[in-house]
């Protein structure tokens, strides 16, 4: 058979025959003896659409994927002879089938297909098939999709299903169900996720992880049990995990100089956070060693978007230490600027520094230059405001921008004002709220923040997270 519409074999629904696809007015099937035949779209009882023939109201496929995955399943069940690898082949196809699925909008689908898949892997490990690896793959495929729909529950339950019977057994794929299972840790599960994540180092060991499916597999586990020591209020647990964290992405960037920039940003950025944790405790002289040695090394890996992150957390710890900025500062705040705006990711953690580096950017500014004041700090603003619609902002940051905005706003642009204060009252922040609130250094998230506690707040107060809300498009 010849492939049509993206490589893929379509058949009439009429006589089984060649045929091709067209699109006008929907899909519809061409065949030479037959004719046209409609596909139209349909529900199921269970209120699953689908896709079927006009002539028989049977289920027909039009979606290249999801063709070319059933195909795959019904020659993995043609194949010879009877066995595991035959029974290893389905499942295989029946996940590449579940993955056309998800890809196309049929999630439940999906998630149903690859569940019936790791009943299958279950009953051959049960019956002493060698199918560890595909079991820990298929239980983390289970899990994931339940974590999709945020039914974490459900995704613990997977997960320690399978790690019950694998008990005893000490793989690398047991160490990554493991991590991935300690991922999964809450305030009232901490203990069992951290057994799990320390079981998963204990059968990792000291050796090399540079050909494990995912290198940095003692990282992950690192950060998760740095993030449960910080829940557990245990200091130094938390700084020990965190620096074993450090080292470990320093040793696998020295076995891979060429690993995506990402991971010398990853580095960069915990090397701050630490250097930020010593100079609170102290411990100012390691704190500028330790932002010195990040510099460097975004710099010995020429990633330019890595040294912007490693010389905004110099610049964050300079201005808490009240230092004066330096006569270069606008030039290299545009520099940073630039790369942040050019950089492909858009996640919390570059919003949050561009947005930093404006309003750096900001203090610098001749205070007659109307214009460039109010781009930079409305650019932060909006920068923030949209991290708060997504549920993910320090209110303390946002309010310092909004509150410096609104300033700028009010002597020539009363209006822009008005939509200002009201797209803050719509996620809890009045003007009250602003002018009880001090500009505190734009750096810190949460240091020197003055709060009138003598008056009633029914808000959040500065520093702490905004709760989750609804996001609204701008007009």
């Amino acid at each position: 058979r010849e492939p049509d519409y993206a490589g893929t074999v379509y058949d009439c629904p009429v006589c089984g025959g060649d045929a091709s696809i067209e699109f006008e007015n929907g899909a519809t099937i061409v065949c030479d003896k037959c004719g046209k035949t409609k596909i139209l779209l349909s529900f199921k009882s269970n209120g699953d659409m689908v896709t079927v023939s006009e002539n028989n109201g049977q289920y027909y496929e039009v979606e290249p994927d999801v063709r070319a995955a059933l195909a795959k399943v019904e020659a993995a069940k043609a194949s010879k002879p009877e066995g595991i690898q035959k029974s290893l082949a389905i499942i295989s196809a029946n996940n590449d089938l579940a993955t056309a699925y998800n890809n196309t909008g049929r999630e439940g689908l999906a998630e149903n297909l690859a569940s019936e898949s790791l009943k299958s892997i279950g009953i051959l490990f049960e019956g002493g098939e060698e199918v560890v690896e595909e079991y820990c793959d298929q239980a983390s495929l289970c899990a994931a999709f339940a974590s999709a729909r945020s039914d974490y529950d459900l995704a613990q339950k997977i997960y320690d299903s399978a790690l019950i019977d694998m008990d005893g057994i000490k793989s690398v794929s047991v160490a990554s169900l493991k991590v991935k299972r300690g991922l999964l840790w809450t305030k009232k599960d901490n203990a069992a996720a951290e057994t799990h994540l320390k079981d998963a180092l204990e059968i990792i060991g000291d050796g090399d992880t540079k050909e494990y499916p995912d290198p940095y597999i003692r990282v992950i586990a690192y950060d998760a049990l740095r993030g449960i020591s910080g829940k557990r209020m245990d200091p130094v647990a938390e700084e020990s995990y965190l620096i074993k964290s450090i080292e470990e992405r320093k040793r696998l960037l020295d076995q891979d100089p060429d690993a995506p920039e990402y991971r010398v940003v990853e580095l960069v950025d915990a090397m701050g956070y630490y250097a930020e944790k010593l100079s609170r405790g102290g411990d100012d002289n390691m704190a500028e060693d330790l932002l010195k040695d990040a510099e460097e090394i975004a710099r010995k890996y020429n990633r330019a978007e890595a040294e912007a992150y490693a010389v905004m957390s110099t610049i964050r710890y300079q201005q808490n230490m009240k230092r004066p900025l330096p006569d270069n500062f606008s030039e290299t705040m545009t520099k940073i600027i630039d790369t942040f705006v050019a950089s492909p990711a858009k996640d919390k953690r570059l919003k949050e520094s561009l947005a930093q580096a404006y309003m750096f950017r900001s203090m610098v500014i001749d205070p007659e230059d109307y214009d460039a004041l109010v781009s930079d700090i409305g650019n932060a603003y909006d920068l923030l405001l949209d991290l708060a619609y997504r549920g993910d902002v320090n209110e303390m940051f946002l309010m310092s921008a909004a509150r410096s905005y609104l300033i700028l706003l009010n002597m020539k642009n009363p209006e822009k004002a008005k939509s200002v204060r009201q797209e803050l009252n719509e996620i809890g922040i009045s003007q009250k709220h602003l002018d009880t609130s001090a500009r505190s250094t734009i750096g810190n998230s949460g240091k020197r923040t003055k709060v009138d506690y003598k008056e009633k707040v029914d808000k959040p107060l500065p520093g702490r997270r905004l709760k989750r809300q609804p996001i609204k498009k701008k007009e």
